[in-house]
């Protein structure tokens, strides 16, 4: 499962617990860890939290199928450049994405389970 950088927010904020939604073979975009860590923070102890969350799952880098899937997706789709990187990361990977940003992504081509977090 590929997680949104939307999850990581809600980790680091205690909105969403770790086990609720920590399954085997969880991991993050690059893109998404480039969004989470670089968001600006109130508290320091939070970017600390998500840190340690990015350390735990496994990163997937960017790679050039992800990458032709990524501007596959912003040809056909008016879609932000990160949500097609995750999208095409969770494409590739062949896994579901867990975002709690639903709308983001459901006009895409839909070969990609979406998963709201808040529904688990």
């Amino acid at each position: 499962m590929i997680f949104d950088t939307n999850i990581l927010i809600y980790l680091s904020k205690y909105t969403l617990t770790p086990e609720k939604i920590f399954k085997e073979n969880a991991a993050i975009s690059v893109i998404t860890k480039i969004e989470a860590l670089g968001f600006p923070f109130k508290y320091e102890d939070e970017h600390i939290l998500l840190l340690g969350i990015c350390n735990e799952l496994r990163v997937i880098p960017l790679t050039d199928q992800i990458a032709q899937e990524t501007i596959n997706l912003r040809r056909n789709f008016r879609v932000k450049l990160p949500d097609a990187i995750i999208y095409a990361t969770a494409l590739v990977e062949n896994v579901p994405l867990l975002t709690n940003n639903i709308d983001d992504f459901k006009s895409l081509d839909r070969n990609v389970k979406l998963i709201n977090p808040f529904d688990l």
